[in-house]
């Protein structure tokens, strides 16, 4: 063998040991899918017929792990933002509830109710109603952004079999008409075409979603300008035009408290807890405009990789499970990425000094893979033993 092929040889062995142990890691925890195992399995066979000392299997390994990640940690947010809001509105419902007890246990007269208690109750009511909808349609938006992300993946396919047909017709494909790819396209076509069909089920999807967008958007405007008559007049909100004629829309309940204190002494009382409502108001109005952008964010890997979120979906609803696999993953991407600049440094140094530097690399302290260091160094050495059997 001559001191070039051994060179290639040598590179080719250091990229397999990281490798090997990276994917017996992510076979373990079942960090990717069965598909794409298998894919960097076959990427690993051919890392050996290749005549090339470039990292490139470490590079898509990592890059099929960050998709991974960004998949996981969008199961994360979404679930975190829905627990959110359901949680805001319970406590909303609460305090309400406690504040409507509080005035029956006083008995409060008909002049209060109609000075305060009753505009107050009233507003607080469709406050709330805002919230339940707000919560509802949350949830309708999630479905409906997961069929148009479906309807996407679906519009995608029948296009791209759209182009390899007229590739075909021109004769640009030539004798590679039956490739691997080919075929599954074709598989998929026939259980998903016509590409007209898909097209117009796009649209109606996208419609459908952003029709839902359009009210959510206007529930949280309408808490906005509800959440102004809970604030002091000086510190409202003005725009340049003239928005009396909007706020006489709702009551202007702090107003109306200050007026109703200062006439009925008894209702300070309840003061403190009506002053904690509405900044219940504010705060979750708020909290629901950023939890709409979290999620839109959140969503995101679900339209762009459609296939994974849905195989991963359907793989391990449990969220526990989903956050334990973000952290391995989070926690294996920066290994990997190290070990590959390690791998580019290191041509000239012979195997048994690089497996120990890998072996340090593995134990080093304060790094972001050290709570996963005992099994990584496990699995090295099953990987190296693979290796040394085999090559």
């Amino acid at each position: 063998m001559s001191q070039q092929s051994q060179k290639i040889s040598e590179i080719q062995v250091k990229e397999a040991l990281i490798s090997m142990t990276t994917l017996l890691f992510i076979q373990e925890h079942r960090l990717l899918t069965p598909e794409q195992l298998a894919d960097a399995k076959k990427s690993l066979q051919a890392m050996f017929l290749r005549a090339s000392g470039e990292e490139t299997m470490l590079r898509k390994l990592i890059e099929v792990l960050k998709t991974n990640k960004q998949l996981n940690q969008a199961f994360s947010d979404i679930s975190k933002v829905q627990a959110g809001i359901g949680k805001s509105v319970l406590f909303l419902d609460d305090k309400i509830t406690h504040i409507r007890q509080t005035f029956e246990d006083m008995d409060v007269s008909a002049e209060e109710t109609r000075d305060f208690v009753g505009p107050f109750l009233l507003f607080a009511e469709e406050i709330f109603k805002h919230s339940e909808n707000y919560h509802r349609y949350v949830l309708k938006y999630l479905e409906l952004k997961e069929d148009e992300a479906r309807k996407a993946h679906m519009y995608r396919i029948a296009h791209e079999a759209r182009l390899r047909l007229r590739q075909r017709l021109s004769g640009d494909l030539g004798s590679d008409t039956h490739g691997e790819l080919e075929s599954k396209i074709k598989k998929e076509v026939i259980e998903t075409f016509d590409y007209g069909e898909t097209e117009s089920n796009l649209k109606y999807a996208k419609r459908e979603s952003r029709s839902v967008e359009k009210e959510i958007n206007q529930i949280i405007e309408n808490m906005s300008s509800m959440c102004q008559m809970v604030k002091n007049p000086s510190m409202r909100e003005k725009d340049e035009e003239d928005k009396s004629e909007e706020e006489s829309n709702y009551h202007d309940v702090y107003t109306l408290l200050l007026h109703a204190l200062k006439k009925y002494p008894r209702l300070k009382g309840v003061k403190k807890d009506i002053l904690e409502l509405f900044k219940i108001f504010q705060h979750s109005h708020g909290m629901f405009r950023l939890d709409f952008g979290k999620l839109n964010k959140a969503i995101e890997p679900m339209i762009n990789e459609t296939e994974a979120y849905f195989e991963a979906k359907e793989e391990d609803e449990d969220i526990r499970a989903k956050r334990d696999k973000l952290e391995k993953i989070e926690a294996l991407i920066p290994f990997l990425e190290r070990t590959a600049h390690t791998l580019a440094d290191s041509a000239t140094i012979v195997y048994t000094k690089f497996s120990k530097k890998i072996s340090d690399t593995i134990t080093e302290r304060k790094t972001p893979w050290e709570g996963i260091n005992e099994e990584l160094l496990r699995l090295k050495v099953v990987a190296e033993a693979e290796l040394s059997t085999r090559i």
